[in-house]
């Protein structure tokens, strides 16, 4: 990824996380906030909701209570019909009329008098229950523990709409007994469902929806005929439990609040933080990608001059302006590559003062070898001349001789060192390998080494002087025979190969080899091996000067009784 475009992320990064989060802040508080005032709306609902079911139980039982007198006019009526036998037909008919009326007159919904085996004696709600046996209330001694106890919640036959129903009641029940002796058991209730919900006028635009254990609705109380509950099912809610006389849940009210204006305040802050984190962005992006452009351009620029002095180019110089990070880096860059400049002259300056130490101590050594023999032939020709030697003449062929070769060798020498001090700039041209190798062969061409050459078809030109190359070949051959004298069957084989670029040449022999301690001297100027006594020592060194100064560079590869490989790298001739 470019710098340009981590450094506008990262800008838009930095304005965008800010506002998130203080969008997040802002939501939280406000919705805890809003939680405050639901649970205070709820448990104000909750405690109506409590207050207004413990009132119906008091109104439930306190008419239940003046039902229950014997002095008054319906419950009288059944008690005197009691005590002269059992009521007639005249009297259930009586009953049948009054019941209903009485029990709308007292505001109840559930309306029963029983006799002392649970006999039904009137129903203001189930008329046609009368006669039937109430199983509810057990045997006498368990009615009369159930008139002793307050309003409770129980579950009712009642007619709905003409049809036997089952609903919740909050009924009482009291026994009254006659002075005549007779007694009955008198149950009144109201129907647990929309009229207490309605009565309970919840506050703070709560609303309420009444069900039974089994989640079936008795009642809502929504403030909208027309709503559904379904669309309160999402609010802050709570759950207060109405329990039957066994502790069992009989009933739930559920409480919610409203939380439209809540979610509203929550979508315009979402809204506004949206806007401001979409402005934000857009100019984080403008500004990050103006800054980032030009920083990503000065860094290229240094990154480019970089890559040019690991190149060798030690000339690159940038321009410095500004006083930030970067021209303080472009200022430290023009420095390093100044001292560079100037320590690379010093180094080649040291390193050529060197070298040409190094070629003078082996230059003397060379000559100070043939120097002996030849100051031992002419003091042996002096001493046998002062004696009149007989076999003077004999000698002095044998010390000419000897001062003869050294001269030679002498002049060897002088010609190999005036040839690598004198070494012409190559002229550098394609040239074909397939073209050389003949030649190059022909020259060895005695039989005494057996000479491979094994040249691929299509072999690519290199870039180089022709005479130079042929002079590395040469140089490379000649240093595979010398190694390969007093070997048995040897051989020296020719390969190449293309890659990256590059040429590779390969002088491969099967002769003694070499080990490391020898590798990183091979190429030193006048280095010799005992195996090549013979040679001055300089023909390795000119075939490294030759390749280097055409772009390439050569290695030597051996391990001792292995033979040795010369690999020769040389730039392809690319159009």
């Amino acid at each position: 990824m470019r710098l340009a475009v981590k450094l506008t992320l990262t800008i838009a990064a930095a304005s965008i996380i800010p506002t998130g989060a203080a969008t997040l802040v802002g939501r939280e508080l406000v919705r805890r906030g809003s939680r405050a005032e639901f649970d205070r709306a709820l448990d104000s609902a909750e405690e109506k909701v409590a207050s207004r079911y413990l009132s119906l139980q008091e109104e439930v039982t306190k008419v239940v209570e003046r039902l229950a007198d014997p002095d008054d006019q319906f419950t009288g009526l059944i008690l005197i019909a009691i005590a002269n036998g059992g009521p007639d037909d005249d009297t259930f008919r009586q009953l049948a009329t009054a019941a209903p009326r009485v029990m709308r007159e007292r505001g109840l919904d559930v309306l029963q008098v029983l006799g002392s085996r649970g006999e039904i004696l009137a129903s203001g709600h189930f008329p046609g229950r009368i006669g039937d046996i109430d199983s509810r209330f057990g045997t006498e001694a368990g009615r009369e523990l159930h008139a002793q106890k307050d309003a409770r919640l129980l579950p009712e036959r009642i007619l709905l709409e003409g049809k036997p129903a089952t609903r919740l009641t909050v009924q009482a029940q009291r026994l009254v007994r006659s002075t005549l002796g007779g007694k009955v058991l008198v149950v009144g209730g109201q129907l647990l469902g929309r009229a207490f919900a309605r009565s309970l006028r919840l506050p703070g635009g709560t609303v309420m929806r009444l069900e039974d254990a089994q989640g079936v609705e008795l009642g809502v109380e929504l403030g909208d005929e027309s709503s559904d509950w379904r669309r309160f099912a999402g609010y802050p809610q709570r759950v207060y439990q109405l329990k039957d006389d066994k502790g069992r849940v009989a009933a739930r009210v559920v409480l919610a609040v409203p939380d439209d204006q809540l979610r509203a305040s929550l979508r315009a802050i979402n809204y506004a933080a949206g806007t401001l984190a979409l402005c934000g962005l857009l100019l984080a992006l403008l500004l990050g990608a103006i800054a980032g452009r030009g920083l990503s351009r000065r860094l290229g620029d240094l990154c480019d001059a970089s890559a040019a002095v690991a190149a060798g180019d030690l000339e690159q110089q940038l321009a410095e302006r500004g006083r930030d990070e970067v021209s303080a880096l472009v200022r430290a860059f023009n420095r390093m590559t100044s001292e560079l400049k100037d320590s690379k002259q010093k180094l080649r300056a040291a390193e050529r003062i060197a070298a040409w130490q190094e070629i003078a101590r082996r230059i003397a050594h060379e000559i100070k070898n043939p120097l002996f023999p030849i100051q031992t032939s002419i003091e042996t020709l002096r001493k046998v001349y002062l004696k009149k030697h007989p076999d003077f003449d004999e000698i002095f062929n044998e010390s000419t001789s000897t001062i003869l070769e050294e001269v030679t060798r002498l002049k060897n020498i002088v010609s190999e060192f005036s040839q690598f001090a004198r070494l012409p700039k190559p002229r550098l041209a394609p040239c074909d390998l397939a073209e050389l190798m003949p030649h190059v062969l022909s020259l060895y061409a005695d039989g005494a080494v057996a000479l491979e050459s094994l040249l691929p078809p299509g072999l690519p030109p290199v870039l180089a002087d022709r005479e130079q190359l042929t002079q590395v070949l040469v140089n490379l051959v000649k240093n595979a025979r010398e190694a390969l004298s007093g070997r048995p069957e040897p051989r020296v084989r020719i390969e190449a190969s293309s890659a990256d670029g590059f040429l590779q040449i390969l002088v491969v022999d099967n002769g003694p080899g070499f080990g490391e301690d020898v590798a990183g001297q091979i190429f030193t100027p006048y280095f010799t091996t005992k195996g090549q006594a013979g040679g001055t020592g300089l023909g390795l060194a000119i075939v490294q000067r030759i390749v280097a100064e055409h772009g390439g560079h050569v290695e030597a590869r051996s391990a001792p009784g292995e033979g040795a490989t010369f690999v020769v790298h040389l730039p392809l001739a690319v159009p």
